[in-house]
């Protein structure tokens, strides 16, 4: 009996390809306007406590971390399709550390607390890459090619259907909020330094891949705790409020007409 051809997954093709990360450095180029210094002060209303120094950190971290250049993103890409196993198998660092019980005994009580608020910093970055998809998908649709013009990219985005992009900015904003809490922030690292010593240890059970993902998960995760580390809570609050202000002021801005 005959039976049919399975169909191949399809490759991205290079003009695809091209597309994606045009798309990301278009992207950057609208974040790098948006935490501006000046850009921020005139359109907020910015306490003291916002200076252009911590603005500028901001914008760092949005660009070096969460939108990084193309040359780094294929990197940071195949990095996450790694920690997607950890995201969505908790239990796997877990069995890692051992048993709850023991793993409690050497990080405190927080434990499981510090675990889930290191993945739902992580599952961002999960997140970015579905937005990216979605600048890809609504680029192809209206046939547009390398190099779009502002007005083109801007038709991108708003191909996005805006409840799908406010759940991403909001949860661009749980990310910060998740980094104000440097106290469990810094317990989730300790935990992650854990996990690659015994990965280290087990290079014949975990692979290279494997450990350079969570490796980079950690490096991100650090950044963005350093980032909050020597603030006062009310710089902190104040750092979260111009994120979602400003979040949400794009977003608004987008789907305007």
């Amino acid at each position: 009996m005959a039976t049919k051809k399975k169909t191949p997954k399809a490759k991205s093709s290079t003009a695809d390809v091209e597309m994606k990360y045009h798309l990301i450095g278009k992207y950057r180029e609208v974040v790098e306007k948006r935490y501006d210094y000046k850009v921020v002060n005139e359109s907020f209303e910015l306490p003291e406590s916002i200076n252009k120094e911590v603005v500028d950190e901001l914008k760092k971290y949005f660009l070096e971390s969460l939108y990084p250049e193309a040359s780094q993103r294929e990197k940071l890409d195949a990095a996450f399709e790694e920690l997607q196993n950890y995201v969505l198998h908790p239990g796997r660092i877990t069995d890692l550390l051992g048993n709850i019980g023991s793993a409690i005994l050497r990080f405190g009580f927080q434990f499981p607390v510090a675990i889930k608020s290191g993945l739902n910093a992580l599952e961002v970055h999960t997140s970015a890459k579905h937005f990216e998809n979605s600048l890809l998908a609504g680029a192809n649709k209206n046939k547009f090619t390398v190099p779009l013009s502002d007005e083109q990219f801007y038709v991108c985005l708003k191909s996005i259907p805006k409840p799908q992009l406010q759940k991403f900015i909001n949860e661009v904003s749980e990310l910060f909020h998740a980094f104000s809490n440097t106290d469990l922030l810094g317990k989730t690292i300790s935990i992650m330094d854990d996990v690659l010593q015994r990965m280290y240890a087990k290079t014949d059970v975990y692979s290279a891949n494997e450990i350079e993902a969570i490796e980079l998960g950690r490096e991100i995760i650090r950044r963005g705790h350093d980032l909050f580390l020597h603030l006062d809570e009310q710089t902190k609050l104040d750092i979260l409020e111009l994120v979602k202000a400003n979040e949400n002021d794009f977003l608004e801005s987008v789907y305007a007409e």
